[in-house]
């Protein structure tokens, strides 16, 4: 009897042995990540850093990096350009590099200026460096003077204003 337990435990090892040696590995499938962020941030800062120091500043409470986008939650964004600080906060942003931003929520965009766009969508295109609300309602405050209407195109570099349906009370002190 004590031959056979001996024998049958050697066999057990034997075959154990081979099978890790002889047999395929057990294979696990690869699953696509899509819609899942490679990296997530909280309390989120990020700094632009030229020759001539800081040019932008962008804050947000949750990042997530994506292949080609960057999703942040109640976005600050404050940037130098030309001699006038632009600070724009939006409940959510989409950054495609190199392409545009898409700005979602409340959306305020701030100059230094005194001059203030409020609406809850506007994109800015990077490379023609033009914001657009695309049929979005918008409200322009500048000191006590209101500017509303639909379909803003606000260039940037050269600071002209295009839009539909515009309604504007001006006052005397802002002229």
């Amino acid at each position: 009897m004590d031959l056979n337990i001996r024998s049958f435990i050697f066999l057990l090892l034997a075959g154990t042995m081979g099978a890790v040696f002889f047999l395929k590995p057990h294979h696990v499938a690869v699953v696509e990540k899509k819609g899942f962020p490679q990296v997530v941030f909280v309390d989120f800062e990020s700094y632009e850093i030229t020759a001539g120091g800081v040019t932008t500043h962008l804050k947000g409470e949750v990042a997530r990096k994506f292949p080609e986008r960057l999703s942040v939650e109640k976005v600050v964004l404050t940037r130098l350009s030309e001699g006038v600080e632009e600070t724009v906060r939006a409940t959510k942003a989409l950054f495609r590099e190199n392409e545009s931003v898409e700005l979602k929520g409340k959306v305020s965009l701030e100059r230094s200026d005194g001059w203030r766009l409020d609406t809850s969508w506007l994109r800015y295109d990077i490379p023609r460096k033009l914001y657009s609300t695309r049929g979005t309602p918008f409200k322009i405050l500048y000191g006590r003077s209101v500017v509303s209407g639909k379909n803003l195109n606000y260039y940037r570099k050269s600071g002209k204003i295009k839009a539909e349906s515009i309604r504007a009370k001006i006052a005397e002190e802002d002229i």
